[in-house]
């Protein structure tokens, strides 16, 4: 992905905002995107308080759905945030469209991008955000204002570790499209840790159930945790447009280009919060689990012998290509996703296994792979995590992950 391939993205796809009215005689490091919607004035502090001495250019990007009980609120929230913002900035340049650049908020450089008024289309969301921020990052970086060819993306709910912005140091791989960073959850109530607990255990088992599969989309989608190298954002059109789960597609185009890279170190630390910003995700799950337990229900998890059957399946995808036998004990998943005609149609493409091998790698992707096991619940039901623990299976396909929350 070449320099003027960006330049293409940029020119036909981009949201970034107007960079006409831009000084010349400023650059960073790094680029950090923020979503910002309804936040305490001190959020940013608890951001960066460890990345004290980067070169670093923070987006600051105040958005709040439209339509939402909570909008107003929210919107008034930013406002006081923006202001306080501006008043405590060494120096604040006006750009088109009433974004600020605003010099030295402690120790902070920030790009203020007001998309407070009016509100998102709530269909749109967070994703829009983020996609307005990237793209900003990636027409920054063609202007030589950024120099790592990364975007950083993060929330405004965690603290980022020391070492974060010299994790892309030690990406080797040109092929590297991403960094899915490590995190944990931090709280100080008992009750929401337990269910925050319990969620991560959700997450890292399916986690581990996908790379049992054998598929490589075996990473947890979190847009708080995600580094995105700028060429291969480009490649994949960025960030989609949508109220939730924009990690999630974004991650799952850009691993079929390239890979994931998922270092053990540093952590990413994410408070425990309840949420309802977004329809789905971490804050709106320890909700709806909450409510669970006050009825007396518990969290529910995939049955592993859907993990069991997902392998055979894939595998025998794969060897399609010198078989020529469609899998058996297919459990309904050759009809469900029209097995036949989607194989006759890849095979007019399609001459080596080597290429075949890569399109059952980008058709069975991370939306296909959920669906399947969405699909498998019918005839393997979903189980209460004490079944789970006990299960011969689960410890397969988990290897020593351990279970730390109580059931």
């Amino acid at each position: 992905m070449t320099t003027k391939a960006i330049e293409h993205y940029l020119k036909n796809y981009s949201r970034a905002i107007d960079l006409s009215q831009w000084p010349t005689d400023l650059c960073w490091d790094y680029a950090l995107l923020i979503p910002v919607c309804g936040e305490s004035p001190d959020f940013l502090h608890q951001v960066m308080q460890h990345q004290s001495g980067q070169s670093v250019l923070v987006l600051l990007l105040f958005n709040r759905p439209e339509g939402h009980p909570q909008s107003q609120l929210w919107a008034a929230q930013n406002q006081s945030v923006i202001n306080q913002l501006m008043q405590s900035s060494a120096r604040v340049l006006p750009l088109a469209a009433g974004h600020q650049l605003c010099s030295n908020h402690q120790g902070v450089d920030v790009l203020l991008l007001d998309f407070n008024t009016p509100a998102f289309d709530p269909k749109l969301g967070v994703g829009l955000a983020r996609r307005i921020a990237a793209d900003t990052v990636l027409a920054l970086q063609q202007m030589k204002v950024v120099r790592t060819p990364w975007v950083f993306s993060t929330d405004a709910d965690v603290v980022l570790p020391k070492g974060y912005f010299a994790v892309t140091d030690d990406v080797m791989n040109d092929n590297t499209a991403a960094i899915s960073l490590s995190f944990k959850h931090v709280g100080d109530d008992v009750a929401m840790d337990n269910l925050q607990a319990q969620y991560d255990f959700k997450l890292k088992y399916y986690q581990q159930g996908v790379r049992f599969i054998g598929a490589d989309y075996a990473y947890i989608p979190l847009g708080s945790t995600l580094i995105i190298r700028s060429k291969h954002y480009a490649q994949v059109r960025g960030f989609p447009c949508r109220s939730g789960g924009e990690d999630f597609y974004l991650l799952n185009k850009l691993a079929k280009v390239g890979a994931i890279h998922q270092p053990t170190t540093p952590t990413v630390e994410i408070n425990v919060r309840f949420s309802d910003r977004v329809p789905f995700g971490t804050g709106p799950a320890i909700s709806q689990l909450q409510t669970l337990e006050s009825t007396g229900q518990v969290m529910l998890h995939y049955n592993p012998l859907i993990f069991v059957r997902l392998k055979s399946w894939r595998l025998a995808l794969i060897k399609y290509y010198h078989s020529r036998q469609m899998p058996d004990q297919d459990e309904g998943l050759n009809k469900f996703w029209k097995l036949e005609e989607v194989i006759a149609k890849a095979l007019l493409q399609v001459n080596n296994e080597t290429r075949w091998a890569q399109f059952i790698h980008e058709w069975f992707d991370a939306f296909k792979i959920l669906k399947s096991v969405h699909f498998l619940r019918a005839q393997y039901p979903s189980i209460e995590v004490g079944v789970l623990l006990k299960s011969k299976l689960y410890q397969q396909i988990a290897g020593l992950d351990q279970y730390t929350g109580n059931s």
